[in-house]
């Protein structure tokens, strides 16, 4: 599945095996809403003062998060939406 990754010094592309997945900016508002769901859930479950604090910087703290995306699950996605779209077409 998909995860998203707080990379506060940039470094985690070199960790990861870009056979296996992609990394991809927070772009998509979907994913920008996910991730701040995800954050604003774990700080009320935890009193994450963590959380509180990317919460509170949302902004600069958006820029740090990266996207990592398996490509097999990504073409997956792909392909339900072109059969998707084939339905309704």
């Amino acid at each position: 599945g998909i995860a998203y990754i707080w990379d506060r010094d940039g470094k985690f592309s070199e960790l990861c095996n870009p056979g296996m997945v992609e990394l991809e900016d927070m772009q998509d508002d979907d994913d920008i809403a996910e991730l701040k769901q995800l954050i604003e859930n774990h700080m009320q479950y935890t009193g994450s003062t963590v959380a509180r604090g990317i919460l509170d910087n949302w902004e600069a703290s958006l820029q740090q998060f990266v996207k990592v995306m398996p490509t097999d699950y990504k073409r997956v996605l792909q392909e339900m939406a072109k059969e998707k779209s084939k339905e309704v077409a």
